[in-house]
């Protein structure tokens, strides 16, 4: 799809082929009430389903790891990197085991697959790291991917599942990268300080002044902001894929979507461009 045609989120997932669909920690763990949202991931794992019965392959990029584990450690959140891989690996388990949960319903296989920025980067791993996703949504599952958290360090610190995301979107061909997140996609300010800040439903491109909008994570539990979101889609972009930045908050985001619910859309360049 070219950068230049303007298309609606419903027109985008109406169209695609492969979906890469990024969900944040925020979403999937309410840390007010110290507790999973599992009533809200099942309903994801329907509109997941729905993309499958309509011809679709369907990839999940998950963060929460840690957010599960600091609970089940007992531990406070915490910036000590040997406790962060901690939380990562305690939680990794109950973070698959509710994905599990979620798509087994639907008879959907949900294939963990832990990736490193190096995984993907150094040629021949990135090659096993791309057959392996191929066999996978061959055979029909759902790969549902994460940062290898338990041993990495500087991805740790910086929490970049948005640029994995768009990573594997490369690695899978994808033509739709669905960033699924707090916020309703990229405003021209703040809309938690300016109310009438203006909502910026369609980006043909990523500028330096867009760049320059993006703001930062407010949830406190994912380490990534609206900037590497756009890092994200200037890459999706990059690859032939468009991207769309929306709220997850809700059930049902990406029926929701579908039905016109607000969100900011990145144009993909043409193959070859």
């Amino acid at each position: 799809m070219e950068n230049s045609e303007q298309l609606s989120a419903a027109a985008l997932i109406e169209q695609s082929r492969t979906v890469v669909v990024k969900v944040g920690s925020s979403l999937l763990f309410d840390r007010e009430r110290a507790r999973p949202r599992i009533a809200w991931l099942h309903a994801l794992a329907e509109d997941l389903a729905a993309l499958r019965e309509a011809g679709k392959r369907v990839v999940v990029v998950t963060s929460g790891a840690m957010a599960f584990g600091w609970q089940r450690l007992g531990l406070t959140r915490s910036d000590i990197v040997t406790e962060r891989q901690a939380a990562a690996a305690a939680g990794q388990t109950l973070l698959m085991g509710a994905w599990d949960a979620a798509l087994g319903p639907h008879d959907i296989v949900a294939a963990q697959l832990l990736l490193s920025a190096g995984d993907i980067e150094a040629e021949r791993r990135g090659a096993n790291a791309r057959a392996a996703l191929e066999t996978l949504l061959a055979q029909g599952a759902v790969p549902v991917i994460n940062e290898n958290d338990s041993v990495a360090t500087e991805e740790l610190r910086f929490g970049d599942n948005d640029r994995l995301s768009a990573s594997v979107a490369q690695l899978a061909g994808a033509d739709l990268l669905i960033l699924l997140s707090d916020v309703e996609g990229l405003f021209a300010a703040d809309p938690s300080t300016d109310p009438d800040a203006e909502h910026l439903p369609w980006l043909p491109a990523i500028t330096p002044e867009i760049e320059a909008m993006a703001g930062v994570s407010r949830s406190g539990l994912g380490t990534g902001g609206m900037a590497t979101k756009i890092a994200a889609a200037r890459f999706a972009a990059e690859n032939a894929c468009a991207t769309i930045i929306a709220s997850g908050q809700a059930a049902h985001p990406i029926e929701r979507l579908k039905g016109g619910a607000r969100a900011t859309v990145v144009g993909a360049k043409a193959a070859g461009e």
